[in-house]
């Protein structure tokens, strides 16, 4: 073998020996994102915190929302302006009793979807935020969205009359 041979194989295989141990380390946090069941659910919107409960038409709208949506959000890499625009808090307030005959994966648990509808900072318009916390912790994932993709919950916020911020 050519010397020049030898060395390209040797750099070929330093790199996929790198590839290799980064895919080991990292492999255990790359795991899809999965919601649980909807059962309830509480818009609270603006600084003034308005909270009131969804409509059933409008939680069946969130849960099409949340079953079309279920790929493409990522882990938070960067730290928000502020809280968020709008919080959607699914299952509060709900007895697991009444759902400890189903597996494990078919019980509600409570979670968090804080949406950006840019009247904090226009930057982070069209972000979603999934938070949860369960035995592992809590993590946060996020999501941008296209203006057509985010259409139906910006309606779910828009349809109601509240204080907006001011842009800073």
């Amino acid at each position: 073998m050519r010397k020049q041979n030898i060395i390209l194989t040797s750099v070929l295989a330093l790199c996929l020996v790198v590839v290799l141990g980064v895919w080991l380390m990292v492999r255990k946090e790359l795991k899809p994102v999965t919601f649980p069941p909807v059962v309830n659910a509480e818009l609270i919107v603006g600084p003034l915190h308005k909270k009131r409960l969804l409509t059933p038409d409008e939680l069946k709208v969130v849960k099409d929302w949340i079953q079309k949506n279920e790929k493409g959000w990522g882990p938070l890499h960067r730290n928000p302006p502020s809280t968020g625009d709008v919080e959607i808090q699914f299952n509060q307030n709900i007895d697991l009793k009444d759902y400890a005959d189903k597996p494990k994966d078919q019980q509600p648990r409570p979670f968090t979807l804080v949406l950006w509808l840019g009247i904090s900072q226009a930057d982070w318009n069209n972000k979603v935020f999934y938070e949860v916390s369960n035995q592992d912790g809590s993590k946060v994932f996020l999501k941008t969205c296209e203006d057509e993709e985010f259409a139906p919950l910006r309606k779910l916020v828009d349809q109601y009359d509240y204080q907006r911020t001011l842009f800073p």
